[in-house]
């Protein structure tokens, strides 16, 4: 019995040794074809063709390869990867987009609907998206539009760029893509600004707080950044309102009713320059500090910094024909009469000013005012704390801790018993000028 045994079991070793062979030899081969093709060259591309002649990627390769000076060859290639492998969803579109460039549309289509077909992720649909918005095929663009959407993106700006090249209006870009997903309501939110539409960005940014969920903070952060960079705060107020009415932020919600209509006066936390909390700027030779117990937020001049720039800058709201005063308590240590240190008080939308403090100097605990009227219209302020060097001074050295910032509805006595009360500058502090 064991001799009968014998000739089976050689015959098992001899297919198995002459299948290792096979695979070594493939393997090789394999590996000089792969080494060839990754020199990105045509003429070594085609010889890893002859190696590796039922590889499919190595036609796809050499037709991108040759595609500007032979389509007509790189059309064939295509054809015969697409035969090699008919899945590969990458091969197809090369041809889909090879018949379009030849008008072969009937053909290209085809092309691109078998991508979609073997592929159903967002590059195939992207293409076919991009394919019928180059046609003018309105319909069939959103309806490939809304599945690449689908797809959670990494980067949708391209689809989105041709959304907006088809129909410029945030909100019927949002219906027909279906947005649904944070993550793709957050970079439409982000293409908008790069468009420059307000309307669309707060538009988009209510939405996306809406959807309350996901990683949406900064992103709106952003658009109240941008919408106050351009100029309009009262779009950018709702977004900022939404995120403290959720907690997202820690701040009160601010309108140009609230008593006091400054966000983070008292410095209860640092400031975190965004939106319409305090943006602190780092000039050159100043440097910031924030004390507790009591809250102050304060900077000591080197005496080596430029001769003029603002050192904080905040935006407020307000009503228009309103009268305000704007209350700064303050100490100070080493700053002489006439420091060039004062708040500011301009219209936010034609930066005009329409009063200041002078200069902060007391050599002791002080409080400052600026009072103003509204003008028509005006529905928000910049308050800027600023430095310009007085003429026949040197440059400021000393210290100063802001504790408490508010700005109020109505006339301070300071500013009663100073010049009549006018829209114009009117200034008063303790050690002033």
């Amino acid at each position: 019995m064991q001799a009968l045994r014998k000739p089976g079991t050689f015959v098992i070793k001899a297919a198995f040794l002459l299948a290792l062979i096979a695979a070594i030899v493939w393997n090789v081969r394999f590996g000089i074809a792969d080494l060839l093709a990754r020199r990105n060259q045509p003429d070594r591309t085609r010889v890893a063709m002859q190696i590796m002649p039922a590889n499919a990627a190595y036609p796809a390769q050499l037709a991108d390869e040759i595609y500007a000076t032979d389509p007509a060859s790189a059309l064939s290639l295509l054809q015969r990867s697409v035969k090699l492998n008919p899945n590969s969803a990458q091969a197809w579109i090369q041809l889909g987009l090879l018949h379009e460039e030849k008008n072969d549309l009937q053909q290209a289509q085809s092309a691109l609907l078998r991508a979609a077909n073997v592929d159903a992720t967002f590059l195939p649909s992207w293409s076919l998206a991009n394919f019928y918005f180059r046609q003018g095929n309105v319909s069939d663009f959103w309806s490939w539009a809304q599945k690449a959407a689908e797809m959670d993106p990494d980067n949708a700006t391209p689809l989105f760029r041709l959304a907006w090249y088809t129909s410029p209006n945030a909100g019927e870009i949002e219906e027909r893509l279906k947005i649904q997903k944070p993550l793709i309501e957050i970079q439409l939110v982000n293409f908008l600004m790069s468009q420059g539409n307000p309307g669309a960005v707060s538009e988009t940014g209510a939405h996306l707080l809406a959807m309350a969920k996901g990683d949406y903070v900064e992103t709106v952060l952003s658009a109240c950044e941008w919408l106050i960079e351009n100029k309009r705060a009262d779009l950018a107020l709702p977004l900022w309102d939404g995120l403290a009415e959720r907690g997202k932020i820690a701040y009160s919600v601010v309108t140009e009713d609230s008593p006091d209509t400054v966000t983070n006066g008292d410095f209860n936390q640092s400031p975190i320059s965004r939106g319409f909390d305090w943006h602190m700027l780092s000039p050159k030779g100043v440097s910031p500090f924030l004390n507790s117990d009591p809250n102050a937020l304060g900077f000591e001049f080197s005496g080596d910094e430029p001769e003029s720039f603002v050192v904080m800058f905040q935006t407020a709201p307000v009503r228009p024909l309103s009268q305000y005063t704007l209350e700064v308590d303050y100490s100070t240590s080493g700053l002489l009469s006439g420091s060039g240190i004062e708040w500011l008080i301009a219209d936010a939308q034609s930066e005009s000013a329409l009063a200041e403090t002078g200069s902060l100097s007391a050599e002791k605990d002080g409080k400052a005012y600026a009072c103003f009227t509204a003008p028509v219209g005006a529905k928000f302020v910049n308050l800027k704390l600023q430095y310009q060097r007085r003429p026949g001074t040197v440059l400021v050295e000393g210290r100063i801790a802001i504790r408490k910032i508010a700005l109020t509805k109505g006339t301070a006595e300071e500013c009663k018993n100073g010049p009549s009360f006018a829209s114009g500058a009117i200034r008063h502090s303790e050690g002033g000028d």
